[in-house]
């Protein structure tokens, strides 16, 4: 906008150095158009632009100083052309601007084009080399530069018609063209509200294909007092048509309507009874600016319940598929403008989504980019805003003996959008169901500054129990470093399992408390990188309906001769003190001291799960420590203290069935040695009881050569 602006004074001065050189002319009474080569070199000397006059020059001189262009090009040497007039008319009243002020009839501009153009080796609106203004030599203001005198203004009007403004930089790929642009006013005087209409059409390219158009309309009535700096908007009405990609080309109504104050002098601005509205959504407010070097922000937002879903119809998006059909259709805000200087601060936020409502802070320096969030709400059903549930594809087969292809190598974390947040974040929820999992006291509390994201809480009460968690993420250099601290306490698993799959099965305190790290950006990387411990512990717990009591007995009596009636047997099976340790060694996840009471039965585990590989190798050991279950299923005393081993080995991708077996080597040699014992109690029976030690020692010798030992 400020080269804009700069282009579009220099045509004035351009204007008034025509005016004067005509004006000298003139008043040698020559004709101006004779003189066309020597205006052209006076435009290259004091403007540094070359200039084309390809119409006709005209002159008046008294007691209007006036001057008419047709059709002029410009452009800097060795530049493309940078603009044309089709035509140009101005008059300036001498007596008037004698007496310090600016009385011109009319002003006319008729198919000014722009063309503006930015490569790698530079743009052609300035002349290549040559020095910017310091800040020290900055033009003064009129008021300044007049010594503080008034300066009046009365112009019949001024009209701007077919205008043309294109913007193309090679370097990126991306054109912006304003096309039509008109401009029309009544008259301008000083000090007094003046009418004036503007419209154009924008369009927005990217690689030569259309990404936005844009048709603009604006009407208001302007005052301007030079003297003491003040410009006012009263009544703007403005109406903007977007269309485009991102609208799937359907066109979008934007307006905006206000009343707009601006005093330069004491660098103030003010915008009141603001009304934005796009689509069905409509923003109200009143926004006050003071110290533009560092501005101070002050006002008031409210954005009026609107339906999120009606919303993307009108923009051309597809709606969002949620569980509940009724929600996303009542949204509201509103918020308090104010905070330091240099700060875009929004105080006593408000949002309400449907039937939850959220109330905190947001504050943004200006110079800096930072970002302070605070929010808090009450109750959220995330349920109802998750998808409608789909159809799930159908299992593997369990007889696929294919291997997963592994993890993938390609980067899920966004290392330069984590480098670039510079914020603070504290959000909380005092109630949270989602996935049929009821959580409390919700909190998350972030920063990220230069690469360092800490999530020093990711807390949440459920189940009478707390999760504490925190998570660092550190890109600042590479490879990305990742720390994780766990501690979950007394969750009553129980309770938890009913909710999350209605399965009552297990009930029990769950404890665990874990730290492990990984670095890499990628899910291979992280999980080949994994180290740590984890400490996990549930006392004083039940498995319900998977009773091993049950499935022992029924084993049992499979066995002759054993005597157990397997439907006695309670169909539950305590434990108590269920403890392991884990350690996390590159990936690898090892445990040796898995232990837990079940009632008489002690069951033990050690073994590995690698992750990088996809392989499980485990074991299991279930040992019946005195007579299994009392009355209920009397236990011959030779299976006291034996372990019974069940052995989990293969990839991750083996059937259940297929991936824990029994160790059956254990129950066959029971069974043998069983077996051995009553075959050689019956024949030393029919051997006379053992009375004849040859008998006794035939017996053995038969007994050894039928079981081999």
């Amino acid at each position: 906008m400020k080269t804009l602006l700069k282009i579009f004074a220099g045509l004035i001065a351009l204007l008034l150095i025509v005016v004067v050189a005509g004006g000298i002319l003139l008043g040698m009474f020559f004709d101006p158009n004779e003189y066309k080569p020597e205006i052209k070199q006076l435009a290259l000397e004091k403007g540094g632009i070359q200039l084309e006059i390809d119409g006709d020059l005209g002159w008046s001189v008294f007691p209007w100083l006036g001057i008419e262009i047709n059709q002029i090009k410009v452009n800097y040497p060795g530049q493309p052309q940078l603009a044309e007039l089709n035509q140009a008319q101005v008059s300036v009243e001498l007596p008037a601007l004698l007496s310090g002020n600016v009385k011109m009839s009319s002003i006319l501009l008729d198919g000014l084009t722009l063309n503006l153009e930015q490569s790698k080796q530079g743009n052609n609106w300035a002349v290549a080399g040559a020095a910017q203004p310091s800040p020290e030599s900055t033009p003064e203001t009129a008021a300044e530069a007049s010594g503080g005198a008034a300066i009046a203004l009365d112009i019949e009007s001024i009209a701007i018609t077919n205008g043309n403004i294109s913007y193309n930089d090679t370097t990126t790929g991306s054109k912006v063209l304003l096309k039509n642009f008109s401009m029309t006013s009544g008259k301008v005087t000083t000090g007094t509200y003046f009418p004036a209409e503007l419209s154009f059409q924008a369009e927005q390219y990217q690689a030569d294909k259309k990404q936005l158009t844009v048709d603009a309309a604006l009407s208001a009535e302007f005052f301007l007092d030079l003297a003491k700096q003040q410009y006012n908007i009263k009544g703007l009405a403005s109406t903007f048509g977007l269309s485009g990609v991102a609208f799937n080309d359907k066109t979008v109504q934007v307006k905006l309507n206000s009343d707009i104050e601006a005093n330069l002098a004491n660098q103030t601005a003010t915008l009141k009874d603001m009304s934005l509205s796009a689509a069905n959504v409509v923003a109200k407010g009143d926004v006050s600016v003071t110290n533009f070097s560092k501005p101070v922000i002050s006002g008031n937002l409210n954005v009026a319940q609107f339906s999120l879903q009606a919303l993307l119809a009108a923009l051309g998006q597809p709606a969002i598929e949620t569980s509940d059909p009724e929600v996303l259709k009542a949204i509201s805000f509103n918020a308090q403008l104010g905070g330091a200087a240099n700060t875009l601060g929004l105080n006593k936020m408000s949002l309400k989504l449907d039937d939850t409502r959220f109330n905190g802070s947001f504050a943004m320096n200006l110079a800096t980019g930072s970002i302070a969030f605070n929010m808090k709400g009450d109750e959220l059903n995330a349920d109802r805003y998750l998808p409608p549930a789909s159809e799930q594809p159908a299992p593997a087969s369990s007889n696929s003996k294919a291997k997963s292809t592994g993890y993938s190598k390609e980067p899920v974390i966004p290392v330069e959008l984590l480098k670039g947040l510079n914020m603070d974040v504290d959000l909380g929820l005092t109630k949270l169901l989602i996935n049929q999992l009821t959580l409390t006291n919700l909190e998350l509390a972030t920063s990220a500054h230069g690469g360092l994201v800490n999530i020093s809480k990711l807390n949440a009460d459920m189940y009478s129990g707390t999760l504490r968690n925190s998570v660092i993420v550190d890109v600042r250099k590479s490879p990305t470093k990742l720390t994780v601290n766990k501690n979950i306490s007394n969750i009553q698993i129980g309770d938890l399992l009913m909710d999350m799959a209605e399965v009552d099965r297990l009930t029990g305190t769950f404890n665990t408390q874990a730290k492990i790290t990984a670095q890499g950006d990628s899910v291979h990387a992280i999980v080949n990188s994994l180290n740590g411990n984890a400490h996990v512990t549930m006392p004083d717990g039940a498995v319900k309906g998977i009773d091993i009591a049950q499935t022992i007995c029924q084993g049992f009596n499979n066995i002759s001769a054993l005597g157990i009636d397997a439907d006695q047997v309670d169909r539950s099976t305590p434990f108590a003190d269920l403890s392991s340790n884990f350690k996390f060694t590159n990936g690898v996840i090892s445990n040796q001291d898995l232990i837990t009471k079940l009632d008489a039965i002690t069951l033990r585990g050690k073994g590995s799960v690698d992750l990088p590989a996809q392989d499980l190798d485990y074991r299991l050991g279930l040992t019946i420590e005195e007579n299994l279950f009392k009355k209920t299923c009397a236990v011959n005393n030779n299976l006291e203290g034996v372990e019974w081993p069940v052995n989990c080995k293969g990839s991750f991708d083996t059937a259940p069935a297929q991936l824990c077996r029994p160790d059956t080597s254990v129950l066959k040699e029971l069974l043998k040695q069983k077996a051995k014992k009553q075959l050689e109690g019956k024949l030393m029976d029919k051997l006379g009881g053992g009375e004849e030690g040859s008998k006794t020692e035939s017996a053995k010798k038969l007994l050894k050569g039928l079981f081999g030992n």
